[in-house]
């Protein structure tokens, strides 16, 4: 155990400093929570529209409903790359003390110029920005767009081309007029690109990034496999003290794209892409990191006054994915009793929850994904899935359970022999 910390503070330590002060990658991980208004804002509204009842669909249309829901799904989660080229952008300038709106601005403007500005109607293309490329592996794009704005902003900033208005004018007009000669070279390099990419086979860049970088990030980013190894990494650098959000803020963009693919295909009436992923994710993740929650429950058998005292703490927040006062406080972290289950359950779920996928068939609310992360597993699973989902996510809570079980009785019955000891030592001294 002891080696193996040294390993980690040694190499992944390192690692994870560079990338938790690293501004492109925090500036990444900011924007996408600054969607958080526009993703949680929509989500009731989502979710009303989408609910997996036999005839409801048709009965929302029939009633005239049924497009306004889909508006406020196309004014939001269908375009929500054109929010994340915004906020990225902005993050960007705001930790660099950039003018951040202007920045993010431009970035913005920057990808709305790269992609393509036609649909084909019945009558010959239509001058409008087709949703297709506004979502999806859109996300990803306008990440890269706005990371290479928000750099080449900060870069002829520095260099000295804003364009400094005389003494005594507002603000607000300084302000403006500051970016003038960066707005012009950064126009300019996505026209270029746009250009450029026009001339090849591809047409434009989004088409080329979907069939070459984007499909080779997806394609390992979006598998099995490495669904697996971000948890395992997430709960063994967690337990050594190294924050999860290291590991998953790099997964988000992918998420983000998993979650959209998964909506469209629902609103199209498709079989979901991601089904198994959403599952298997679902399947191997509940109860905080770690899946503490099996934890928690194991602590109704406690014999010591400590852990009946955590439990008291710990239960409810666990229910609602909030477990650092088991990771600090009991605790779970760097204890070597709850080394394995910590490590392991994620995997061990996910691993069946991925046999069960190729035994049963489960059905999946992919609006469901717009939850809060704090939305209680079990009220998650109903929604998404119905009770097959519900009793799927229950059997893997005693299984969960029965890993933490034996190695808690171990932890309990340490604390109970030593409040004992305290007591008779209390005894001895109450007698002299």
């Amino acid at each position: 155990m002891k080696t193996l910390e040294n390993f980690l503070q040694k190499f992944i330590g390192p690692i994870a400093k560079v990338m938790s002060e690293n501004d492109t990658i925090q500036s990444v991980a900011e924007g996408f929570m600054r969607t958080g208004p526009v993703t949680f804002g929509v989500c009731i509204f989502v979710i009303l529209g989408n609910l997996p009842f036999t005839g409801y669909s048709d009965w929302l249309t029939s009633v005239g409903l049924k497009a306004h829901f889909d508006a406020i799904q196309n004014a939001s989660l269908n375009i929500l790359a054109l929010y994340i080229a915004f906020t990225i952008g902005y993050s960007f300038a705001k930790r660099k003390g950039d003018n951040a709106l202007s920045c993010g601005i431009l970035s913005l403007l920057s990808f709305l110029i790269i992609i393509p500005q036609t649909v084909a109607g019945a009558e010959g293309d239509i001058t409008a920005f087709n949703t297709t490329y506004l979502s999806g592996t859109g996300i990803l794009v306008a990440l890269i767009f706005a990371a290479i704005v928000g750099h080449m902003f900060h870069y002829l900033s520095q260099k000295g081309l804003k364009f400094n208005m005389p003494a005594g004018v507002p603000p607000m007009v300084s302000e403006s007029f500051e970016p003038i000669f960066i707005s012009m070279i950064i126009v300019g390099f996505a026209f270029l690109v746009r250009v450029g990419f026009g001339y090849t086979p591809y047409g434009n860049f989004i088409n080329f990034f979907d069939q070459t970088i984007g499909a080779f990030i997806i394609k390992i980013g979006l598998s099995l496999p490495t669904i697996f190894l971000i948890y395992f990494l997430a709960n063994l650098l967690w337990f050594f003290g190294i924050h999860p959000n290291t590991i998953y803020s790099a997964f988000v963009p992918l998420q983000m794209t998993l979650i959209m693919t998964n909506i469209a295909d629902a609103q199209a009436g498709r079989p979901l892409t991601y089904l198994t992923i959403t599952l298997v994710s679902m399947f191997a993740s509940f109860g905080g990191n770690g899946n503490t929650i099996g934890l928690c429950l194991s602590m109704f058998t406690a014999k010591s006054q400590r852990y009946k005292q955590m439990l008291k703490l710990a239960f409810i927040p666990n229910l609602f994915n909030i477990n650092e006062p088991l990771i600090f406080g009991m605790p779970v972290m760097l204890n070597p009793i709850f080394f394995i289950p910590m490590v392991f359950c994620n995997v061990v779920m996910g691993l069946i929850g991925l046999f069960a996928t190729q035994i049963f068939t489960f059905t999946y609310n992919p609006a469901m994904s717009l939850l809060p992360w704090t939305t209680p597993f079990f009220v998650k699973a109903f929604l998404a899935g119905g009770f097959s989902l519900l009793v799927m996510v229950l059997i893997l809570l005693v299984v969960n359970t029965l890993m933490y079980y034996p190695f808690f009785k171990i932890a309990d019955k340490k604390a109970y022999e030593e409040e004992q000891f305290a007591k008779a030592g209390e005894n001895i001294e109450s007698v002299e």
